[in-house]
């Protein structure tokens, strides 16, 4: 991977402070740090991933007071810490309220992405927890890709101070997560967070990745039904779908029409990314036809 260069602002967004941190351990490393840890950690999901905190220049694997999430490469999804950044940089670039995120290098120099955690924020010397509940663990139920969209908007309706902006914010997630070729948006990708105020949200945007750059044979094009459906997803399910969320015709319109106004903006992100030439055209290929369904 060639080494990214981040300007001062994004490493000080991302660690207080503008420099770009040493990782000591390998992605050989990964899987026996993440099992060492195995039943301390609140982190979900099938990828091995790692809570590291911040220690002077270097960052360290930590059972408890993690600041940030390392992901690094998988065997079985290629360049998939490649392809998380870009979408999430995407997403923002979409005007969505992302993670701060960054893409690093292991000791070994193999790649990793690194994402910084929303729901923790520094006390004194000490970390200190927001709430924060996925809408998996609200919902119930041992599948996280059962049941509709709108299932998550009734969550949204009845927890969040602010509802109608927050069904906006998550219109525009779900119709970007179809642009990119997201089918793996499934109930724990969506969470309510409690600010130091007491206010509850949609958290910031995370787990972005367009599954079907590395799954080209997934049988969905979304993990969560919407307007009673998974596949063959056209324009008008998007425009029901901010209907039937009280959401104004003309706010669902142009927000497509701003999502379809960001094509050459993409083409240019995805030229420019750290994927493969290869991965970069049929990324293209994917975003081109997803934006021409919702033309």
């Amino acid at each position: 991977m060639s080494r990214i260069d981040y300007s001062d602002k994004q490493l000080q967004t991302m660690f207080g402070k503008p420099i770009r941190p040493s990782i000591s351990i390998s992605l050989e490393q990964i899987s026996t740090e993440a099992q060492k840890l195995a039943g301390k950690l609140s982190i979900s999901g099938v990828q091995p991933k790692l809570s590291v905190r911040l220690e002077g220049n270097e960052l360290l694997p930590v059972a408890r007071d993690g600041q940030y999430i390392l992901k690094p490469q998988t065997q079985e999804f290629a360049q998939l810490p490649q392809n998380e950044y870009l979408c999430m940089q995407m997403g923002s670039q979409f005007g969505l309220n992302t993670a701060h995120s960054l893409l690093l290098e292991l000791a070994d120099g193999s790649p990793a992405y690194l994402v910084k955690r929303f729901d923790r924020f520094k006390k004194g010397n000490r970390m200190e927890k927001l709430a924060c509940e996925d809408t998996h663990q609200i919902l119930g139920g041992p599948d996280k890709y059962a049941g509709s969209h709108m299932q998550i908007a009734k969550i949204i309706c009845n927890y969040c101070n602010f509802a109608p902006l927050e069904l906006q914010r998550f219109y525009e997630i779900t119709i970007f997560n179809f642009a990119i070729g997201n089918g793996d948006a499934h109930r724990k990708n969506f969470s309510l967070l409690t600010n130091q105020k007491g206010i509850v949200a949609l958290s910031p945007v995370y787990d972005l990745v367009s599954s079907r750059l590395v799954i080209s044979e997934e049988a969905e094009e979304m993990a969560l039904t919407l307007n009673g459906k998974r596949n063959r997803l056209k324009r008008c399910d998007f425009l029901a779908f901010a209907e039937s969320m009280q959401i104004e015709a003309n706010y669902a319109e142009s927000k497509i029409a701003e999502l379809l106004a960001l094509s050459n903006k993409f083409t240019d992100m995805i030229t420019k990314s750290a994927l493969t030439v290869q991965l970069q055209e049929r990324f293209l290929e994917i975003i081109t036809q997803r934006l021409n369904r919702l033309s």
